[in-house]
């Protein structure tokens, strides 16, 4: 039983050795506090309209990174809405489907309508900063509703997409004891892309 007891224990000290140890971006506290969600609803109703709602409970509500790789801070925060293709043009966001369009059904207006599981409803919202003001700014660099994604919650992650160019910043979310999976901004394509599992750092 001691040699057994000493055993396991070399054990777990080479597996804690052996684990990547990497630097995550700093993610916003876990509980977000009254002020800030009154505040973040104020952006979510400025920038998308009046249909769009931060649900109770959810923690964290929004992620910031640097999500289009252009020097500016942006924002990604979980909402609901029965229905967010009727506001788009008129608050200029554009809906994607990113999960859909990695099976191959890419089109929101369609995918928009498919009956979803009723513990995955939220959407994302993304708005893309501009200036100094980044995420803040009155007029953003872009703005996005991701719909459909399967997640519980979600974090800031890193990836390498290419061998020559740095690691960057993606929307890490996780289904649990499911899978993860990963949201990124593909740039010389300007979409949204999603890819299922074991692609994070």
């Amino acid at each position: 039983m001691k040699f057994l007891g000493k055993f396991l224990l070399l054990a777990a000290c080479v597996a804690a050795a052996q684990s990547p140890q990497t630097t995550q971006p700093a993610a916003p506290a876990a509980a977000a506090t009254n002020t800030d969600l009154t505040q973040l609803a104020a952006i979510v109703k400025q920038q998308f309209g009046d249909t769009f709602t931060i649900p109770a409970k959810f923690s964290p509500p929004y992620i910031t990174a640097d999500f289009d790789t252009d020097g500016v801070e942006d924002i990604a925060i979980v909402a609901d809405s029965k229905d967010p293709l009727p506001d788009s043009f008129a608050f200029k966001y554009e809906v994607a489907d990113p999960y859909h369009a990695y099976f191959g059904f890419g089109n929101p207006k369609i995918t928009s309508t498919f009956s979803t599981d009723p513990g995955h409803t939220h959407h994302l919202l993304v708005i893309f900063g501009s200036g100094k003001e980044s995420w803040h700014a009155a007029t953003p660099k872009a703005k996005f509703v991701l719909i459909n994604v399967p997640f519980d919650t979600f974090e800031v992650g890193r990836m390498l997409v290419s061998k020559k160019k740095p690691p960057i910043f993606v929307i890490k979310t996780l289904e649990s004891q499911i899978m993860d999976s990963a949201l990124w901004w593909e740039a010389k394509k300007k979409r949204w892309r999603w890819e299922p599992g074991n692609t994070l750092q």
